[in-house]
């Protein structure tokens, strides 16, 4: 005799419409990050699914901003997905803002990459010769190790040359 589950307990399959996992921030003014990226992979018919790393005022280019790290939430939105069977056909990175916050990008993409799975980073480090603000050497370091899980990267000069040592 099988047992039938209630209706209710069955995981529903959520993987059915092609998925990405955007990580990046949330930026306020200046025309970047999450703000610009979602319509854009919405209008290709691609569901985005946004781990956000931070929420800023403006981009860092300018000469101040507000900062709040969300580094201490991003697991528990990873933990989610898990229990969701989520699957990516894509994952893309964008600022990252602390180093601690690389490694948890590195974990999600162990997990969540694969042969079906392209990966692109985007190593939002720095710009006009000098890494931001937010940028301390040991990110710069932790970078060049996510950079090498890419599929494929999209450094600006500055990031680059940060990346190569140049």
């Amino acid at each position: 005799m099988s047992t039938i589950e209630p209706a209710d307990t069955a995981l529903p399959n959520h993987n059915n419409q092609k998925k990405i996992a955007l990580i990046n921030d949330f930026t306020g003014f200046g025309r970047c990050s999450v703000a610009v990226q979602l319509p854009v992979i919405s209008q290709l018919g691609v569901q985005c699914c946004v781990l956000p790393t931070s929420v800023l005022s403006n981009h860092t280019g300018f000469p101040s901003y507000s900062f709040q790290d969300f580094t201490p939430y991003m697991r528990e939105h990873i933990r989610e997905w898990r229990k969701l069977g989520l699957r990516f056909r894509g994952i893309c990175t964008g600022f990252l803002g602390s180093a601690e916050q690389i490694a948890v990008v590195s974990e999600f993409i162990d997990e969540f990459g694969g042969p079906d799975c392209i990966v692109m980073v985007d190593p939002v480090m720095g710009d006009e010769g000098h890494p931001y603000g937010t940028y301390t050497p040991e990110m710069c370091e932790r970078m060049a190790e996510l950079t090498a899980k890419a599929d494929i990267i999209t450094p600006n000069l500055t990031e680059a040359c940060i990346l190569t040592g140049v």
